[in-house]
């Protein structure tokens, strides 16, 4: 999804949006508000973390980001071309990695997902069936990041993409992005506990409110996870 023709990739969140599920007259469910912002949001190019404990609104931001659900305030507005990146992400269960890098891409960025595939050592030739959870991620990681490869401004909104990797997968998908950061807004949703630290800045979501935090490259970490409530 383009919104718009600009070089700079970006995402803009005003003050006063408020996030979370409207109501249904089918089923009876209530309106859930789960966040709203103070003041403004603005993410640039570069990494962004999205922390807060479950239930709290991650995901909900993510896909109100990609426009997959509507906020129930304000609109947010990206520029770039945007792409959810869920961890539930499936294949055919039959295709190999290698397949379906080549139905999906051409040249470069077939080469980019091939590339990658072997530096974060990814079987290409396993059924994606036959494949562990981690290696399942490293699929998704690979196709969003091989359609970013010289393909304009870009917007990735990842939710939570290192679960199932191990340490030396995550650093490698870590140097990657850091040489492929140019061009590209990487908001990252990542659990409270995972030791992802490195980032331009983070979104919090506590007490019912969305928060910038900026990191100067790294949180400290004790200190935020105590202060999600």
């Amino acid at each position: 999804m383009m919104n718009s023709t600009t070089q700079e990739p970006s995402i803009s969140i005003p003050k006063g949006l408020t996030i979370g599920y409207r109501s249904r007259r089918l089923g009876g469910q209530k309106e859930i508000n789960l966040a709203e912002t103070d003041e403004k949001i603005h993410l640039s190019a570069g990494r962004h973390l999205l922390l807060a404990r479950n239930g709290r609104g991650k995901t909900t931001l993510l896909k109100t980001v990609a426009r997959i659900i509507p906020s129930l305030k304000g609109e947010i507005n990206c520029e770039g071309i945007v792409q959810f990146v869920d961890e539930d992400l499936r294949f055919d269960s039959e295709l190999k990695p290698k397949q379906i890098f080549s139905a999906l891409f051409k040249n470069g960025q077939r080469q980019f997902a091939m590339e990658m595939a072997e530096s974060i050592e990814l079987d290409v030739e396993k059924p994606y069936g036959k494949l562990s959870k981690g290696n399942r991620q490293k699929v998704g990681l690979i196709v969003a990041e091989s359609r970013t490869h010289n393909n304009g401004p870009q917007v990735l909104l990842l939710d939570e993409p290192f679960s199932g990797l191990d340490f030396a997968a995550r650093e490698k998908v870590d140097a990657i992005w850091r040489e492929n950061q140019d061009n590209i807004v990487r908001l990252v949703c990542v659990h409270p506990d995972e030791p992802t630290l490195q980032a331009d800045s983070a979104i919090i979501i506590r007490e019912g409110r969305l928060e910038q935090l900026e990191v100067n490259g790294s949180l400290d970490w004790m200190e935020t996870k105590l202060s999600l409530n």
